[in-house]
């Protein structure tokens, strides 16, 4: 007998969004929307691939009405934003996306839009997150009508890969790794442990997680492929490539001094990542995350560094 798949609602035309998108696409048990300010007849560089695979596009100026007249429209079960704001405007936005999901028929299911580190050792890192996601976040806790879990992955291990391969723009001036130059700024001894998972992976533990049943999900979830150094990082590059890298470091005696002295916003956003990677709040909890593998993705099979970088070789587009 034939089930009808399940409508996935997606927030945000991100790089992320289109992993998801993909993985959703896979499953026999999904189906993806997207939610975006533009429109599949006002198409965007953003929008123009989702359009391309065929993927409904709806347009919203993220209003409660709007929302939710196209969650009850598209039936959707879970929402998932990939809106990245950096200012109060995040909780605001994410207010009305929380509010569309109570007053909606079938959506009970939110995944804000988090993607970072250990947000429960470090949950204020990077300092934006305190004016943007710690308010939601507590709006999230005194609820009870909606399902939701704050999902995070590490850095993308996508930023090792040539960009042709990938569906992520490179972190220019913050991954220490430069792929286009071959050379390496590492941020404190370059020992401190990260974790990363690439965003194929990531997306398809988004659709097993929303295939867990109703009430299972944890305030917070968190996958990583592996748990490494930017130093054994560099070292598995070079031998795959047979070249040696230029690698520079940046000490945290620098990092706090530009933290402490600068005025450029820039140069603070930057240092403020920078100081997150040397105080390893961008490695997911390794107890806790093996277990949630364990529980939600025992079927993702994530791919280490060393599989990626073998992977894409072989393909056009990981």
């Amino acid at each position: 007998m034939s089930t009808t798949p399940q409508t996935i609602a997606l927030a945000g035309t991100g790089d992320l969004a289109k992993h998801i998108c993909t993985a959703l696409l896979a499953s026999p048990s999904f189906t993806p929307i997207v939610l975006s300010r533009s429109s599949s007849t006002q198409p965007t560089p953003q929008t123009t691939w989702f359009s391309t695979h065929q993927i409904p596009i709806h347009k919203t100026d993220y209003s409660v009405p709007s929302l939710l007249d196209i969650l009850n429209t598209t039936k959707a079960t879970t929402l998932i934003s990939l809106i990245n704001d950096p200012t109060p405007t995040y909780t605001t936005t994410h207010t009305a996306l929380l509010t569309a999901c109570q007053r909606s028929t079938a959506c009970k299911r939110l995944i804000p839009s988090e993607y970072i580190g250990d947000t429960e050792t470090h949950p204020l890192k990077p300092p934006f997150y305190a004016r943007s996601r710690a308010p939601f976040r507590h709006v999230l806790r005194l609820q009870t009508e909606i399902e939701w879990t704050l999902f995070n992955v590490g850095w993308l291990m996508d930023y090792f890969l040539p960009a042709a391969k990938t569906h992520m723009r490179p972190a220019a001036g913050v991954f220490p790794i430069d792929l286009g130059s071959w050379t390496a700024l590492v941020r404190g001894s370059g020992e401190e442990v990260q974790s990363w998972t690439c965003g194929r992976d990531v997306g398809r533990a988004v659709v097993a997680l929303c295939g867990a049943g109703a009430g299972q999900w944890e305030s917070h979830t968190y996958v990583a492929a592996e748990w490494s150094t930017f130093n054994s990082a560099i070292k598995v590059l070079e031998k795959h490539y047979g070249r040696p890298m230029a690698v520079t470091y940046r000490s945290w005696e620098s990092i706090q001094q530009t933290l402490a002295e600068s005025e450029d916003p820039e140069a603070l956003e930057v240092a403020q990542i920078e100081e997150m990677m040397v105080m390893g709040c961008l490695a997911c909890p390794r107890e806790k995350t093996l277990r949630q593998r364990e529980k939600f993705f025992p079927e993702v099979g994530f791919l280490g560094l060393e599989e990626l970088l073998a992977y894409a070789d072989g393909v056009d587009f990981v």
